[in-house]
């Protein structure tokens, strides 16, 4: 009888069993690079925050920028058509100024004839006009000589009004918009001229009567 052979797996070899498993020398100098790596990565995302932090900043600014200049544009360009308004309206003003003298100069006896009639017409449609964009007169007599609304031509005496305030106006002012234009030229009071006092009640003159009951005293003396 043949001998039985006993068949039995074949072994593989040392080296190959050990290739695919990492040893422990290969983990450890895996790891130092590693963290290098990770550290690198870590430095990169921080210098890219701080340029998207840089770039939103400037963003911010030139739009804060942007909206300023947009507006001074719009504050120069209201200021400019003011200003030509202003312009317009002080070259009608003389002419306004005249027709209202004239108004004002109406004898009576004419007062009630067509042609005036027409002149004062005129000299209230320029006004309604005038009113309607926004220009103001400016209201003086009787009130505080203001210097930012009027300039004073002289001080006179009055007996009517306390010192410091506006008794006759020259010329009369005007404001647009709330802004002068042309400020009144006005006369201030300064008081009471000196050694006299307002006029008594009746508007008699005590001094004169005084005078004439002296007068007529003097008549029966001599009579």
């Amino acid at each position: 009888m043949p001998e039985e052979t006993q068949s039995t797996a074949p072994t593989p070899p040392e080296d190959a069993a050990t290739e695919g498993t990492p040893t422990e020398g290969t983990t450890e100098a895996s790891a130092p690079a590693e963290a290098s790596e990770i550290a690198q990565l870590r430095k990169e995302l921080e210098e890219a925050r701080s340029r998207c932090q840089t770039y939103l900043d400037l963003a911010q600014r030139t739009q804060a920028d942007f909206v300023n200049y947009r507006r001074r544009i719009e504050q120069e360009r209201n200021d400019f058509i003011r200003s030509a308004r202003a312009e317009a309206i002080l070259k009608i003003l003389p002419a306004l100024d005249d027709l209202e003298r004239a108004v004002q100069a109406i004898p009576p006896e004419i007062a009630g004839s067509e042609w005036v009639q027409g002149i004062v017409l005129i000299e209230r449609k320029i006004r309604t006009a005038l009113e309607a964009e926004g220009v103001k007169r400016i209201e003086a007599v009787g009130k505080p000589f203001d210097p930012w609304t009027e300039e004073a031509v002289v001080h006179e005496p009055s007996t009517e009004y306390a010192p410091g305030i506006v008794s006759r106006v020259y010329r009369t002012g005007y404001s647009l918009d709330g802004r002068v234009i042309r400020p009144a030229l006005v006369v201030v009071s300064s008081g009471p001229p000196d050694g006299s006092g307002p006029p008594p009640e009746g508007g008699t003159n005590s001094t004169a009567e005084t005078s004439e009951s002296g007068a007529s005293g003097s008549k029966e003396t001599d009579s």
